[in-house]
C-alpha cells in the first residue's frame, strides 16, 4: 500500500512541475534630489555725480576753493568728499570677504581644510564677483561679509542662490502621453530680512544707509530651448556649465519664469511677506533644471539729494545682518 502511494505522489509531482510558470522582471530606480546653495556674490560702488562739501561748524555748504592761506572765514572749516574728481575715494575701500569650497552634494559637509577665503574689492562700474564665468555652479559660499569704508553710502552688493533640479525626466513623461498635468508644479518664494546690530552709540545702519533690496530670478527648464530633457545631447546631467544664456544671471539656455521674475527695490519686508512669489511652471511639463535667484542690496542714501550730508558714511561703527530665504517648492493645487 505504501509503494502504491509513493508511485501516485511521484506521478503527481511530475505532472505539477510540467505546468510551472516562472517570471523574472527587472526594475530600474533613478534617484536624484534637488540641491540649493549660495553660489556667488558681487560688489560695486558707482561714482557719485558731485562732491559733498560742508562747513563742520555750521553744517552749511561751502567751497574749499575760497579759503586762501591765512583766511579766517567760515569756509576754512570746509570739508569735502573725494578729491578734485567726484569719484575719488568712493569705492576703493569697499570690499567683501567670502569663504567658499567646492560644491558638495546634499548632506556632505566640507572639511575645514577645504574652505578657502577670497577678498574682492568693489568696482566703480560692473560688479566684481567672487567667481568668474560659470564657475559659481561648481562652488558654494560658506560665509560672506561686506566691509564698507567708502566716504559715502552708495555701495551695491548681491548674493546669488543656485538651484540644481533633480536629474529626472519629467518632460519625457509628457511626451509619452502621460500629459503635462502629471508634471509637478514648481513655485518660487524669495524673502530677505535685516537685523541691525546696534552699537553703543545707537546708530542704525539700515536707516543711515537707507538699505533696500530687490530680487531677480531666472530658470532653465525642461521642454524649452536647445536641451529639452534633464540631460544634454551627450547624456550629461550636470550641464549648467555647458549651457550659455545671454543675461547677467546665467544658469541655462532659457531665461524662464512665469509670470514675473523680478521685483523693484523695496524696503526689507516683515517675516511674513515675500519679495517674489511666483510660479516657475504651472500645469505644464517645464520642470526647472537650473535656477538662479539674485538678491541685490543698495545703500540708497546715495540718492539723498535733498540733504546731501546724509550721504556721508558715519565714522562710528554700524553693523547689520541680512538673512535671505529662498524656496522652490512643489505645492499642492
Amino acid at each position: 500500500m505504501n509503494r502504491i502511494a509513493f508511485i501516485v505522489v511521484a506521478i503527481f509531482l511530475s505532472i505539477s512541475s510540467a505546468f510551472a510558470v516562472n517570471l523574472k522582471f527587472k526594475i530600474n530606480i533613478t534617484s536624484s534630489g534637488p540641491s540649493m546653495y549660495a553660489c556667488d556674490a558681487g560688489i560695486k560702488h558707482a561714482p557719485h555725480s558731485v562732491r559733498v562739501c560742508y562747513d563742520r561748524k555750521t553744517g552749511g555748504s561751502c567751497d574749499v576753493g575760497t579759503c586762501p592761506a591765512g583766511s579766517t572765514t567760515a569756509n576754512c572749516n570746509c570739508v569735502c568728499t573725494g578729491g578734485a574728481n567726484s569719484s575719488d575715494g568712493e569705492y576703493r575701500l569697499d570690499f567683501m570677504k567670502a569663504g567658499y569650497t567646492a560644491w558638495l552634494d546634499n548632506g556632505e559637509v566640507p572639511s575645514s581644510s577645504s574652505i578657502q577665503t577670497k577678498v574682492t574689492y568693489a568696482s566703480p562700474s560692473s560688479f566684481n564677483r567672487v567667481f568668474t564665468d560659470r564657475n559659481e555652479w561648481n562652488n558654494q559660499l560658506t560665509s560672506l561679509e561686506y566691509n564698507l569704508g567708502s566716504e559715502r553710502y552708495g555701495t551695491e552688493m548681491y548674493l546669488d542662490v543656485c538651484y540644481r533640479g533633480p536629474q529626472i525626466e519629467y518632460y519625457m513623461n509628457s511626451q509619452l502621453g502621460n500629459g503635462s498635468s502629471d508634471t509637478p508644479n514648481h513655485s518660487l518664494l524669495a524673502q530677505a530680512t535685516v537685523t541691525d546690530i546696534v552699537s553703543s552709540n545707537g546708530l542704525s545702519y539700515t536707516s543711515l544707509a537707507d538699505l533696500k533690496v530687490r530680487v531677480d530670478a531666472t530658470c532653465d527648464v525642461q521642454g524649452v530651448g536647445s536641451y529639452v530633457y534633464s540631460h544634454d545631447g551627450n547624456g550629461n546631467y550636470d550641464n549648467a556649465l555647458a549651457h550659455s544664456i545671454q543675461n547677467n544671471l546665467g544658469g541655462g539656455d532659457v531665461n524662464f519664469l512665469y509670470p514675473s521674475n523680478t521685483s523693484s527695490y523695496t524696503n526689507f519686508n516683515a517675516n511674513t511677506e515675500y519679495l517674489l512669489n511666483t510660479w516657475i511652471n504651472l500645469n505644464n511639463a517645464k520642470a526647472p533644471r537650473f535656477c538662479k535667484v539674485r538678491y541685490t542690496f543698495i545703500e540708497n542714501k546715495r540718492n539723498a539729494t535733498t540733504n546731501p550730508l546724509t550721504q556721508i558714511r558715519k565714522w562710528k561703527v554700524q553693523q547689520a545682518q541680512i538673512c535671505t530665504f529662498t524656496e522652490i517648492n512643489e505645492p499642492a493645487q
